[in-house]
This record gives C-alpha cells, sequence and structure tokens, in this order.
C-alpha cells in the first residue's frame, strides 16, 4: 500500500472510531425551522408558514414581510421572507434578506446555504462556488480535508453530520467527481444504493455540468456513478414508450439517453425539444445544439439550425435570470391570477433579455385575459420585432389579429409563421381560414389538404375539417367559415 494509501486508510479508520465524538461536539448540520421558542413579535412568521403550506402565496409573501418589519434582526424571520420572494422570483428582494440575515448572524451556515442557492438560481456559478468555499471553510480543519479529499465513503459520513455540506456539494462537482478515477465502479454503486442522498447529489451534479454545456464531465459522471447502465438502450425506450408513461418519465428516459447515447441525436434532439416546450431555454438550446452537431445527415443538421432559428431566436443564449423570470411570471399569473406581479416580473425579463420573445407572448396571453384584445396585440407586434423569426409570437398574432377582424394583416404573420415551420398543422389550418376568408379558395385547398395529409401521418383526424372540406369540394364556397383548430402534434413546437 502506498503512503497516500496508508493515509485514506487512517482517515477512514479514525472517522469511524473518533469522529461521531468529535462531531457531536461541533453541534451538527443547520436546523430545518427554528427552535421552539423562537421569538415571533405578532404571530407574522407562524401565519406566513400556514399561508405558504395553504397555497396562499400572496399572503405569506406579506406575512413574511410583517415579520421582518416586526423584528428586523431576525434571521428565522429574514429567512423566511428571503425564501418565499425566491419563490415568488422576486430576487433582489431576496438577496438583500439573506444580506441581511448575514449581516445579523455571520457564522449562520443556512444564510450561506440560501445564498449560494439563490447565486446558482440566477446564473450566478462563480459567486456559488465562493460562497460554498466560505461554507466549507467555516468547518474545522479535518472535516473539510474530509470532504476535499477523502473517498465517497468517508464523505458519506460527514454529510450526515453536516447537512449543509452535503447540500452544497452539487454546487462542486470537482468534490465529488474526485474519486471517480479512484475508487472501483461496484464500490461507488454501492455506496449510492446505501445513501439515496449521495446519488441525489450526483444527479444535481449531472444537471449543473449539462446546463454548464460540460456534457463530457457529465457524461464521465453519469457513468462513473452508474446513473447510466452500460448495455441498455434509453432511445429505443423512449421511442416504445408505452401510453402510461408519465411526463416525468419520459423527461427522465430522454435525459439519460443523452448522457448514455451521445451518438443517438434524435433523441438528445428529443430532450431538447421538451425542455423547450417546458421554458428551460438555456438547457433546452444545448441539447438541440448538441444533437445538430453529432448528426451524420445534412438534411437533420438544416432541420436543428432552422429549429434554433424559429425556436431560440437563432441560438441566443438566454440570460438565466431572465428564463427564470418567465417561468415563474407564468406560474404567478396561472396558478395564483397575480397579472400586476407577473406583469413586472416578464418586464424585467425583457430588460435583461430584450430578445426574448416569450416575456412578449406572456405579457399578450395577460392583457388579452384581461380584456385588453388591442394591447395583447401591441405586445405581440413587439414581440416580433424583438425575434422576427419567432414561428410562435408569428401564429398567435396572426389568430388575434383575425379575431380582431384585421384578416389582411393577419394573413402576412400567418404566411410567415409557416415559412418558418412547414408542419405546423394549426398554423396551416390557421392560414387557410385567412385565405377562405379573403376568397383565395386555390390557396385554401391547397393548405388544407397539407393539413389533413399531416395529421393523418399522427393519427389526427380532424374530421371537422375534413368534413368542411369535402363539403366546398362538392358545392363551392359557402356562407360559414372552415373550422382551424390547434392540434398539438409535434413535440417541441406546442408552448410558448
Amino acid at each position: 500500500m502506498t503512503n497516500g494509501g496508508r493515509m485514506i486508510l487512517l482517515l477512514v479508520l479514525w472517522t469511524f472510531l473518533w469522529a461521531p465524538t468529535a462531531l457531536a461536539q461541533e453541534g451538527g448540520g443547520v436546523p430545518a425551522a427554528p427552535a421552539p421558542g423562537t421569538p415571533d413579535p405578532g404571530g407574522h412568521l407562524a401565519r406566513a408558514r400556514e399561508a405558504f403550506r395553504a397555497g396562499r402565496l400572496a399572503e405569506a409573501v406579506e406575512a413574511s414581510r410583517r415579520a421582518v418589519e416586526a423584528a428586523p434582526a431576525s434571521v428565522p424571520a429574514l429567512l423566511a421572507s428571503g425564501g418565499m420572494a425566491e419563490f415568488m422570483g422576486e430576487f433582489d428582494e431576496a438577496q438583500a434578506a439573506y444580506a441581511a440575515a448575514g449581516a445579523a448572524d455571520p457564522k449562520n451556515l443556512d444564510v450561506v446555504y440560501r445564498s449560494a442557492s439563490l447565486a446558482v438560481r440566477v446564473g450566478e456559478y462563480d459567486r456559488a462556488l465562493g460562497l460554498l468555499d466560505r461554507l466549507v471553510n467555516a468547518h474545522s480543519w479535518w472535516a473539510r480535508t474530509l470532504f476535499r479529499h477523502a473517498p465517497t465513503s468517508v464523505q458519506v459520513g460527514l454529510f450526515k453530520s453536516y447537512p449543509a455540506l452535503e447540500q452544497f456539494a452539487s454546487s462542486g462537482p470537482p468534490w465529488i467527481a474526485w474519486t471517480v478515477g479512484l475508487l472501483p465502479a461496484t464500490l461507488q454503486q454501492g455506496v449510492l444504493r446505501a445513501y439515496p442522498l449521495l446519488a441525489h447529489i450526483v444527479q444535481l451534479d449531472i444537471d449543473i455540468l449539462m446546463e454548464k454545456g460540460d456534457l463530457d464531465a457529465a457524461r464521465k459522471l453519469a457513468w462513473g456513478y452508474a446513473v447510466v447502465e452500460a448495455g441498455r438502450s434509453y432511445c429505443n425506450e423512449g421511442r416504445q414508450r408505452s401510453g402510461d408513461w408519465g411526463r416525468e418519465r419520459i423527461f427522465s428516459t430522454f435525459r439519460l439517453a443523452a448522457l448514455a447515447q451521445p451518438a443517438e441525436a434524435d433523441c438528445i434532439w428529443w430532450y431538447g425539444q421538451w425542455l423547450t416546450d417546458e421554458g428551460f431555454m438555456r438547457l433546452g438550446r444545448l441539447m438541440i445544439m448538441e444533437g445538430t452537431r453529432v448528426t451524420p445527415s445534412a438534411g437533420n443538421k438544416a432541420s436543428g439550425e432552422n429549429y434554433l432559428r424559429v425556436r431560440h431566436s437563432g441560438g441566443l443564449e438566454i440570460n438565466k435570470r431572465a428564463e427564470q423570470l418567465a417561468l415563474i411570471a407564468r406560474q404567478r399569473f396561472a396558478r395564483d391570477g397575480d397579472a400586476p406581479g407577473a406583469v413586472r416580473l416578464l418586464q424585467e425579463a425583457i430588460k435583461l433579455e430584450p430578445g426574448f420573445p416569450r416575456p412578449y407572448a406572456h405579457l399578450a396571453q395577460i392583457a388579452w385575459a384581461g380584456g385588453d384584445r388591442d394591447g395583447a396585440i401591441d405586445w405581440l407586434l413587439q414581440g416580433v420585432q424583438a425575434d422576427p423569426d419567432s414561428w410562435r409570437v408569428r401564429r398567435t398574432l396572426a389568430r388575434a389579429l383575425v379575431i380582431r377582424g384585421r384578416v389582411p394583416e393577419a394573413e402576412t404573420h400567418a404566411r410567415k409563421a409557416i415559412e418558418l415551420f412547414g408542419d405546423d398543422v394549426g398554423g396551416r389550418l390557421l392560414f387557410a381560414l385567412i385565405l377562405y376568408v379573403q376568397g383565395k379558395y386555390a390557396e385554401y385547398a391547397q393548405h388544407t389538404e397539407f393539413a389533413l395529409r399531416f395529421g393523418k401521418q399522427f393519427r389526427q383526424e380532424l374530421p371537422d375539417v375534413q368534413s368542411f372540406y369535402d363539403n366546398f369540394k362538392r358545392a363551392g364556397p359557402g356562407r360559414s367559415l372552415p373550422p382551424a383548430p390547434d392540434p398539438r402534434i409535434l413535440i417541441g413546437w406546442n408552448y410558448d
């Protein structure tokens, strides 16, 4: 055994023989909630927690703010206020609360954890890593040594007594990945099975590496810890999935395919398109770029490049904070009915990333739901100015203009939308309706036939469209207008 090997063995033995006593003396991790008897003047903090658990989020935020007003130096109140503000997309307010909590109790590791978590959420990775170093350095020298240099089996025992270290391991992949070349894979697999929390940390590390664009490191970590299995085709599993598969299983399978099968361009694309539909633009863009890079087909490369053009603003790397603001704003409007709060977040997203079209589309949706149809159209027109090749904004604008009776103007945007994405059945049917209204029956027939033919390939029969078109062919134009449904057919083209 080498001297280094003996040293590791001694550290392992020391940990198991002596660490329990030392750890108990030092005090262990961060409590999940303030200890009983924590001052709560006016009961605002308790009301905030109760409202949050009941889903009354606006009330929870206000109660947490009052808790801070009643006790400005209360770390529990500041953390509650900051956490709720972060959840609602009020990132500046959250950062201010965490900073005040840090000033009130500089040694509180939970404050450091919350601050770093927020930094990761808004894409400030370097700042998050700096906070991680501060968190690790707050522990005794032997704890820091084991955390940074000991094998995984030793670090697991350390994590149990120091939850803050475990929470932050995801932000420092080199410290976990260090053992990939040191321990046998079978031992690592056993450790992960015995300690599910460590497996969760590895998964988080993989996600961070993927979002930063370091796919080689993410794949190495996935293989090293048996997150993916040799001889298993996740891509085929995803292709052959049964109808009872839920969203999470589909999402997970395509993610594993992207990690385990780097040559399977189609499955990498599907994962990227899934992410795009859900609004995770940064990682979605990276997956589309990777699929486009590895495909051997010139036609598929052109298709991938077009997808980046019309769904990712020409490959624009969206600001992480702007992405998160758009996601949270949509939730605040759809879940909470908080139109003013959602509007404010979306306007902030536009300031951060003026070329990001989704905030304009969300603002149009809010205006439309509030009865301001012309205001909604104005937002969509701004979205077109921000990204002239945004297929989704173009088609949404065309539909809104039709409803407002501005049919000739709608034709321009509907025609552009199907030029950007020719397989859009809903867009084709909308364009066919616009053509029919203007008496352009030959073009109406052409686009309707395409939509019906393409829909049948995906088992979308569209009976109302077929019936109207059959009557048109027999008797010519009538007084009624053709139906223009918007079926969900292709992944990656369904939501903005």
